[in-house]
């Protein structure tokens, strides 16, 4: 393996957007998110992933100083563009949208496995930046539900947070774990389930 480089250190040490500095990160975790698809968290090292990315480990060590670090930055890049939320007319359209959309993602491999390896790292490891992501994915759902609220298709005191884990609970157990498939009556059945929780009257 190459010595690390006076230019790798420049690159991270002075980022320039699309300099050399972007490069070598953009390439450190598509070479991150490529690992953990091949071998996962557990058996992910800095050292394959220098290797992948062509640069130097110490390079990598410079930016993440820990292999959980490198992992959590993969998933928030790949995941950093913001869905808006759905806005189809009606609750049971926008849930159906929305959920439809993180199903497909889910889909990919690749975006699995980052997700995967973000719930493998240490739960005293980031915890606040980690919860802060899950609060950025899901945050979509609280204007779902406002939206829903002033249609008078939910109460007042509508709670974002439970309906999306009511919903997404059943999903991310197929999706994540048990590999069994998602279909559209699943979804359906999820949507209803958790419809009834929050608004048992109907008003949905």
């Amino acid at each position: 393996m190459r010595a690390d480089t006076p230019t790798d250190r420049a690159a991270l040490a002075a980022p320039r957007p699309g300099g050399r500095s972007e490069r070598v990160r953009r390439a450190v975790l598509d070479a991150a998110a490529d690992e953990l698809l091949e071998v996962g968290f557990e058996r992910l090292s800095v050292t394959s992933v220098a290797q992948r990315a062509g640069v130097h480990h110490t390079t990598i060590y410079r930016r993440w100083e820990t292999k959980s670090r490198l992992v959590l930055d993969a998933v928030l890049e790949l995941t950093r563009e913001r869905v808006p939320a759905p806005d189809l007319g009606d609750l049971r359209s926008d849930l159906q949208a929305y959920f439809e959309a993180m199903v497909s993602a889910f889909a990919q491999p690749r975006v699995a496995a980052l997700v995967r390896g973000l719930v493998a790292i240490p739960p005293d490891e980031f915890a606040q930046e980690r919860s802060a992501y899950w609060q950025e994915r899901f945050a979509v759902t609280g204007e779902i539900v406002q939206r829903a609220i002033a249609r008078g298709e939910l109460p007042a005191q509508g709670d974002s947070w439970r309906l999306v884990e009511l919903i997404a609970g059943p999903l991310w157990m197929r999706v994540l774990m048990t590999g069994l498939p998602v279909d559209a009556d699943f979804l359906t059945r999820a949507i209803d389930d958790a419809l009834r929780a929050v608004a048992p009257d109907g008003s949905h």
